[in-house]
């Protein structure tokens, strides 16, 4: 390997001294930016990227400080600091000035806190990249910590520890940290709530008041900030179109400021966690959430100086293979799996562990032994296998090649985050963009060194269920309380014989290591053609419709296959839903072991029940591609029901849809807001009602007639001819081998309408007796979504109203930490929704909506010129963003086609008509439809308050225009079925006729010229629901 060389650049008017890498970074082949790499006289680190074709500009610092180095006496003080951190510096001193500027620039950002670093990133317009940079070096310079600031910012560190008090993945993770040697940093409570953040002023004395409290806790964090943030402790990356000259001429002046503490650069925590009576143990954890699940993980070695052989990771190859021999298709013949996965935890600096994962069934969590078994028998079987035959190396070596050589752009804020968090890992700096991915040598010894570890000894096994049975557990457990979140647990020392017998060699012959991959793709070729806007609809019959777009920019050997299979017997009834759901598990359960190896070669496949029918997709390397369509096509076709897979799925499902009801409450009421716009729902809990009647020959039955009559319609996208497109449809057709629809049996989704002066509530009661947190979800419905000014409107307004809602909402008025603004899409309606997660009433923070909208609705009327001006020019940025990849550009087409509306061009022509809005026109919408006092006989509004039962305030008596349905889960003549049975529907999808179309358009549509909505093209049309999105799968 090359020598690292850096040239030394001296000081120059206001300009510090910096040094700049001379070499050349191993890049992508098709990565045609340009990258500068810079050491500040004050040790931070910096990558700068020209991208001449960056329609958005991002920026990423990372600190070399997390939660791994909290106080002792005060947990959650890194993530306290992060929040305080962005909410004003002594150069902007505005609460709202960091979020606000991003935010109305068209931009995004967040911050985020982990174990051993902190992160915080924006992405925003390219012409505004100097003013996103000033603000995120001035709070880390002089960041103020306003004391004003302080009991808000603790309350919202206490409200996101709240939002996640019940979630079983953080109680399980902090299970795992409680059972560590004492003291040891891996074993620190990260996120911190209120308790914790004010413990340390509480020792102060006994009549200690508040304030006091506080005040402590703000000196204790500029205490930690001052000996703990540091210049030399940052890694900067910023991304623009800046050329590289300019964004050294940006970053150097600005970052330099940044004070060095002489701090270690990069501190790290390698010293084991767990002392001998932490290993040798099985955990038994009590979950929230129904359901069955393992893990057995080992700590590792410090790794650090391995980088370029990645021995760990090669082992992830192994144990989480699905393919015919592997633990994964073992366990699941047997009926005692669901999924399996194998990964290495944590960052290079921090602890390190090897995990191997689970969802079990029933039967294998009462078989767990033999499940433990089962893996420790794979590791012999691996053990005794060296030295290993060259394929299995050279296989992961070649795809890890392949992948980075034609990795295609993400969003730039994603890029500049990867690239921030890789300057702090040890490998040399040419290899900054390729030392994540490319395994440069093989080093057998160390491998085999890492599974010598893996011994019962060294292990720890954690049995997860929300019920744990005696027979499994034993008589002598002792049940323990986690100190933060309340998590149940009990440990035992796994006995002598058990761990004898896991240490023995392999006696099971249905093991065996994965046979050679025959996915792997060959052909790599690409040919390039000009561009074009938008796919081509090149074929149509009574039975199928094909779009078609040869990628023409982003030059990858991939491709995307959409195909739509549509029929009103997916969804008609709950029976047929669920039929359809479990039709569609099995398909997929059947396909694990083939597919597994295609997963591996860089392709997938997805198969979705929608409510219209089904959904197949097909993505990766195109050189394979129709091998893997034609592999899942005539599986789904000729499926197999095994009654034993059936009753594994069935209790799979059971589980999943009567644990929906104890989600995230935020979530759970947008999800029954969007219900209550669509005509058909079928409920987890109507299908569940099903569920344990239907059989195999049910199964089987269902699968013959679902497939019978179908309407296609498919989308490939990529590096295919258009010879090789119709051939898939061909491949399509043939494997399905149906009859089409009638064009009136294609199912065509719609939207329930409001009439005007419309204040509906919805309320129900949350599932779990635990959740302290209730959630409103506000919606208001514009309008028809072909209305071109009024969705654009609609974006502009919800693009003012982002900012202050989360700035007034949440953190000056403290209602909780999820607190959002976004445009909502229904069936082809759209609207303005507000959701609100808070340990207050639902109806407490309607009203707080109310008077937000109230408050902006002056704000608006206020507004200047420039300053609308300015709003429009940052939602433009956003609307006419461009894909950054192929997979990007397949979803925005995907998602034209799936809405039967075909409108392949609405960001541009939204774009034009965003720049064409006038203040006096949103004002007026503003008035109409959002706000409470001049909108009561127009507006439509519809809420949903999702009530904890933890809650005991009663809500006020409604007005007298206010309709409020309590409502309950099962039944047919629920308010909510009542209610929906009285409103209209929108319109169904009408294509807009554009130049896509070609010779398939119809003669008056050619006649009259593009950009006409017609009905008698299409017989059908998809489906959109949902926040900002217009796609969405049957729930």
């Amino acid at each position: 390997m090359a020598f690292s060389t850096w040239k030394d650049i001296s000081a120059a008017g206001d300009a510090p001294a910096f040094r700049i890498f001379e070499r050349v970074l191993e890049k992508p082949a098709l990565d045609d930016r340009q990258y500068r790499l810079l050491e500040l006289h004050n040790g931070l680190r910096a990558v700068l990227v020209h991208d001449h074709a960056a329609d958005k500009a991002a920026a990423s610092l990372t600190v070399t400080t997390g939660s791994m180095l909290d106080p002792d006496d005060i947990p959650g003080l890194a993530h306290f600091c992060e929040h305080m951190m962005i909410k004003g510096s002594e150069k902007y001193p505005s609460e709202s000035d960091y979020h606000s500027f991003i935010s109305t620039n068209g931009g995004t950002r967040n911050a985020v806190t982990g174990p051993p670093s902190t992160e915080y990133w924006f992405s925003i317009s390219p012409i505004a990249l100097a003013g996103g940079l000033e603000r995120l070096a001035a709070f880390h310079c002089a960041p103020l910590f306003t004391e004003s600031l302080t009991a808000r910012e603790v309350n919202a560190v206490d409200s996101e520890f709240k939002r996640n008090w019940q979630n079983d993945a953080r109680r399980i993770l902090q299970v795992n940290k409680t059972l560590s040697i004492p003291g040891h940093p891996w074993s620190k409570f990260g996120t911190g709530n209120y308790v914790s953040l004010t413990a340390a002023g509480r020792c102060l004395g006994e009549n200690v008041s508040e304030e006091a409290v506080l005040k402590d806790t703000r000196k204790r964090l500029l205490e930690w900030w001052r000996s703990q943030y540091c210049a030399s402790r940052m890694m900067l990356a910023v991304i623009g179109k800046e050329e590289l000259d300019e964004l050294t001429n940006l970053v150097v002046p600005l970052f330099s400021k940044i004070a060095n503490r002489g701090l270690d650069p990069r501190p790290a925590f390698k010293h084991d966690a767990w002392g001998p009576e932490h290993m040798g143990t099985v955990v038994f954890v009590q979950t929230v959430k129904d359901y069955h699940a393992f893990s057995l993980t080992f700590q590792l070695p410090d790794l650090r100086e391995h980088y370029a052989t990645k021995p760990a990771y090669f082992l992830t190859h192994f144990l989480g293979h699905e393919s015919p021999g592997s633990i994964c298709a073992y366990l699941k013949k047997r009926g005692w799996l669901l999924n399996i996965s194998a990964g290495v935890s944590g960052t290079s600096r921090s602890v390190q562990f090897f995990k191997i994962s689970g969802r079990l069934t029933l039967e294998g969590y009462l078989h767990y032994r033999d499940v433990i078994r089962a893996i420790f028998s794979y590791i012999a079987l691996l053990r005794a296998a060296f030295p290993l035959e060259p394929y299995h190396f050279d296989e992961v070596k070649t795809m890890a090649e392949t992948s980075f050589r034609f990795k295609e752009k993400a969003q730039p804020h994603t890029y500049a985050s990867v690239l921030a968090h890789g300057l702090a890992e040890p490998y040399p700096p040419e290899w900054l963009l390729s030392g994540p991915y490319l395994y440069r040598e093989y080093d057998e010894a160390l491998v085999k060194g890492i599974l010598e570890g893996f011994v019962p000894e060294r292990g720890r096994v954690m049995l997860e269920a929300k019920e744990h049975r005696a027979e499994v557990v034993g008589e002598d457990v002792v049940w323990e309380t986690e100190k933060w979140y309340g998590t149940q647990y009990a440990v035992k020392k796994l006995d002598e014989s058990f761990l004898r017998e896991l240490g023995e060699p392999n006696q099971n012959e249905e093991l065996h290591l994965p046979a050679p991959n025959p996915f792997i793709p060959k052909d790599l070729s690409v040919s390039k053609i000009d561009p074009a806007k938008y796919p081509v609809l090149i074929k149509r019959t009574e039975k199928s419709m094909l779009w078609y777009k040869k990628d023409d920019q982003f030059w990858v050997p991939k491709a995307h296959v959409k195909i739509d299979i549509k029929t009103p017997l997916a969804y008609a009834t709950p029976r047929l839903a669920m039929l359809t759901r479990l039709f569609v598990d099995l398909v997929e359960d059947a396909l694990a072991e083939v597919t597994y190896d295609a997963d591996l070669a860089g392709l997938s496949y997805a198969i979705t029940n929608q409510i219209e029918g089904l959904t197949v997709s097909v993505g990766g390397y195109n050189d394979k591609i129709h091998v893997l369509l034609r592999t899942v096509l005539d599986k789904l076709r000729g499926l197999q029901v095994h009654p034993d897979r059936l009753r594994v799925l069935k209790e799979k499902i059971q589980r999943e849809y009567e644990n929906f009801y104890m989600g995230q409450p935020s979530g759970l009421s947008e999800r029954y807001a969007t219900w209550a716009f669509m005509p058909t729902i079928w409920t987890a809990a109507e299908k569940l009602l099903e569920l344990s009647l239907i059989t195999e020959d049910d199964v089987s039955r269902h699968r013959d007639e679902l497939l019978s009559r179908v309407f296609v319609e498919a989308l490939v996208n990529g590096n295919v001819t258009r010879e090789r497109t119709l051939e898939i449809l061909d491949v399509a057709e043939q494997s399905l081998n149906y009859r089409p629809l009638v064009p009136s049996e294609i199912p065509r989704q719609r939207s329930l309408v409001l009439p005007p002066a419309s204040n509906v509530i919805s309320r129900r009661r949350h599932a779990n007796p635990k959740e302290v947190n209730s959630s409103l979800s506000y919606y208001l419905q514009f309008g028809e979504v072909t209305d071109v000014n009024l969705r654009s409107t609609l974006a502009l307004i919800v693009h003012i109203l982002r900012e202050p809602c989360y700035a007034i909402l949440r953190t000056e008025e403290q209602l909780g930490y999820v607190v959002a603004c976004a445009q909502w899409f229904i069936n082809g309606t759209v609207g303005l929704g507000v959701k609100i997660q808070s340990t207050r009433a639902p109806w407490y923070t309607e009203s707080r909506v109310d008077a937000f909208f109230e408050k902006m609705g002056d704000r608006i009327a206020a507004m200047s010129a420039d300053k609308f001006a300015t709003e429009k020019e940052g939602l433009i940025v956003k609307t006419l963003e461009r894909p950054k990849n192929l997979g990007e550009e397949t979803v925005r087409f995907w998602g034209h086609i799936r809405n039967g509306r075909y409108n392949f061009v609405k960001h541009e022509t939204d774009g034009d008509a965003i720049r064409a809005l006038t203040l006096a026109e949103v004002i007026r919408t503003f008035n109409t439809l959002v706000r409470p006092s001049t909108g009561e006989q127009t507006r439509k509004k519809f809420s949903v308050h999702l009530l904890s039962q933890q809650l005991q305030d009663e809500p006020p008596a409604p007005g007298p225009t206010t309709i409020v349905l309590n409502e309950a889960d099962k039944g047919t003549n629920t308010p909510m079925a009542l209610f929906k049975s009285g409103l209209g529907c929108a319109p169904a999808a009408t294509p807009v006729i554009s130049a896509a179309f070609g010779e398939h358009a119809p003669a008056e549509a050619r006649v009259a010229g593009p950009g006409r909505n017609h009905t008698a093209l299409v017989p059908g049309a998809g489906t959109g629901s949902g926040p900002d999105t217009e796609s969405g799968g049957a729930p």
